[in-house]
């Protein structure tokens, strides 16, 4: 083989086949790498996969079924983290650890946002139920009340008592009178509150539309203003454009219109 003399080559053409060498090897180090990191695709993007799969759009129906979907989802989301920070140690002692570390990066990511879809679809689930059944012993609370409403208090019938204890069922009738004015009086209260409350927002909405209506009252007459002001300014700059044309123009040839006084009417030809 005939040996090259390297003094003979030019400079440039060393520096270009420098650079093509190290092209070279550096598109075929980042192919290795690239094959050995999707070669290897743990398993925590797998069981992200099982898990979206097990439970799907629609498919959470019950307060059980989503509690477990939530806890299920906390141990799918430790297991990607404890992935992740493995990997990134794995991913410090190569030479090219930018795209290693991108790679588990993006695979965490996927897998999170797999799992997050199903918490999500769980919490709304368990959201939802809760005021369902909030609302469901209310009513049912109201039912029973109406069901059963509280009894009056009657009054008993007059009897046969002694003097010494006359008094005692004098005061009692008292009482009941007058617990059952102090709950007429509630209720005529509640009433009364209501009315003002009622009264309140109407003459909030009419005390609204009228500072409305002035409001537009006072821009239409800035508005007709500014029309009056625009044309009077419009009259001026014409009156003052005539003037102008009158005395510093020159002597028009049309002769001057004659005053109507000057012109004899038919009855004067006569």
């Amino acid at each position: 083989m005939k040996r090259v003399n390297v003094n003979n080559i030019p400079v440039d053409l060393l520096y270009r086949l420098r650079v093509c060498f190290l092209a070279a090897s550096l598109f075929v180090g980042v192919s290795a790498m690239g094959q050995e990191v999707t070669s290897t695709t743990p398993v925590t993007v797998t069981a992200s996969d099982e898990l979206a799969a097990r439970y799907p759009s629609g498919s959470i129906q019950s307060s059980e079924t989503a509690s477990r979907a939530l806890t299920e989802v906390d141990q799918q989301r430790a297991v990607l983290e404890d992935t992740y920070s493995s990997e990134q140690r794995t991913c410090y002692e190569k030479f090219f650890a930018t795209p290693c570390l991108d790679a588990a990066k993006e695979r965490r990511r996927a897998g999170l946002a797999k799992i997050r879809t199903v918490e999500v679809e769980a919490n709304a689930f368990i959201r939802g139920d809760k005021v369902i059944q909030r609302d469901k012993k209310l009513a049912e609370k109201r039912a029973q009340e109406a069901a059963n409403p509280p009894k009056p208090l009657a009054e008993s019938p007059p009897q046969q008592v002694p003097a010494s204890d006359a008094d005692k069922a004098k005061e009692n009738q008292q009482r009941i009178a007058s617990h059952e004015e102090k709950q007429k009086q509630k209720q005529q209260n509640a009433a009364g509150e209501a009315a003002k409350h009622a009264e309140s927002a109407a003459a909030f909405k009419k005390k609204t539309e009228d500072a409305q209506a002035r409001q537009r009252d006072v821009a239409e007459k800035k508005a007709e203003k500014a029309r009056q002001a625009a044309a009077k300014a419009a009259a001026a700059a014409a009156s003052t454009a005539a003037s102008k044309a009158l005395t510093s123009g020159p002597a028009s040839t049309t002769p001057a219109p004659v005053p109507a006084a000057a012109i004899p009417s038919a009855s004067t030809t006569k």
